[in-house]
């Protein structure tokens, strides 16, 4: 059939133009007491209301909502509604990481519909990301867009996830972690006398070295937690901040309850207090605050003339275990991976000392 107005073929027993929007029906519409004419339709089990002064605006609202409900909505709108219905299942570290990286992709995407959305536009998001990303920065802003997708598909918003097959492409996220230099080494175990208005900052970040604990996995230490007779230390807990306040929680994994060595030149440079105390609070009742850690290690840095983070000096910890012949499952427990090939993936950045030694041993056994 054709349009009673502008004559352009419409599907059979249209209400009305899916051109201009003019109605096919002649019949009236109802008038509300306030003068407005009113037409309601059940759309995906909703009752959705349309209102306009006129009859024909009343069927120029119907059109328009019909094209937007058959376009879908934009990105950010679907980002957002995951964002509310999602974000607090997330961990407040893993919240904290995704924050930025959220803000970032919504800005891209923010004049796209989602159903228009392929995997080559995501995969063009993907290879426009800077080379000089760690390969984590990029893996967490597709691991977001993964959740998105998700979340669109189970609500029946697209039929599918184009993250599906996208991978970080070489030469992306190649930046690597490095574990400290010799040199490096010999500054930190200097340090250790460095203090921030008498909190041992220095000997916190040797403690990092020494035992490969994660920042909150070290905050969270009370000395009930240290078996100074079997030189080790009992990982059940972590300080994760809000703001600047910091809690304690449990290990993401079962992988992160676990025991560490405590090494002979570490032992006795530990402090001792009461059971319940923690090692490296301000005050032993509570955990150090998130901007008196920072100030603390900002000082630790211009003190060291380091720039070294907390899990740089960890992942020097799972180079120190390979130089010392552990192998990569004892390290993965040490560690707390819960994946065995986090700890290969490390192991596999032999360090130049490391490498003499595998090459003279090598030039033995040929001999």
């Amino acid at each position: 059939m054709k349009c009673k107005k502008c004559r352009k073929a419409i599907p059979d027993n249209s209400k009305f133009c899916n051109h201009c929007g003019a109605p096919q029906e002649k019949k009236k519409l109802y008038r509300r007491p306030d003068g407005l004419y009113e037409k309601v339709m059940t759309i995906d089990g909703k009752r959705v209301y349309f209102r306009a002064r006129k009859e024909a605006d009343v069927y120029k609202k119907i059109h328009e909502y019909e094209v937007k409900r058959e376009e879908g909505p934009l990105f950010t709108e679907v980002a957002e509604q995951w964002h509310t219905e999602h974000w607090e299942n997330l961990s407040p570290t893993t919240q904290h990481g995704y924050e930025f990286p959220f803000e970032e992709i919504k800005e891209y995407f923010a004049d796209k519909r989602i159903k228009e959305l392929t995997h080559k536009d995501i995969n063009s998001y993907i290879k426009q990301l800077p080379k000089s990303y760690a390969k984590k920065t990029c893996t967490n802003r597709l691991n977001i867009l993964n959740m998105i997708f998700k979340y669109a598909v189970v609500e029946d918003i697209v039929s599918e996830n184009p993250c599906i097959y996208i991978t970080i492409p070489k030469g992306h996220g190649s930046k690597k972690r490095k574990a400290p230099t010799e040199d490096e080494i010999g500054k930190l175990n200097a340090g250790i006398g460095i203090e921030h208005r008498g909190y041992p900052i220095g000997l916190l970040a040797v403690f990092f070295y020494y035992t490969g604990c994660r920042k909150g996995e070290a905050l969270a230490l009370t000395f009930g937690d240290i078996d100074r007779d079997a030189k080790k230390i009992k990982i059940t807990k972590s300080v994760y901040f809000t703001g600047n306040d910091p809690h304690i929680k449990q290990p993401k994994t079962e992988a992160g309850i676990r025991e560490i060595p405590i090494p002979d030149c570490l032992l006795p440079l530990l402090p001792q207090g009461k059971k319940d105390a923690y090692v490296f609070g301000r005050s032993s009742d509570a955990p150090i605050k998130k901007d008196f850690f920072d100030k603390a290690w900002n000082t630790w840095r211009k003190g060291t003339g380091l720039s070294l983070s907390a899990h740089q000096l960890r992942h020097g910890y799972a180079t120190l275990l390979y130089s010392a012949d552990v192998d990569a499952k004892a390290a993965q427990e040490i560690m707390g991976h819960a994946d065995v090939s986090t700890t290969q993936n490390i192991y596999t950045e032999v360090s130049p000392s490391r490498m003499t030694v595998v090459t003279e041993r090598l030039n033995q056994y040929l001999q």
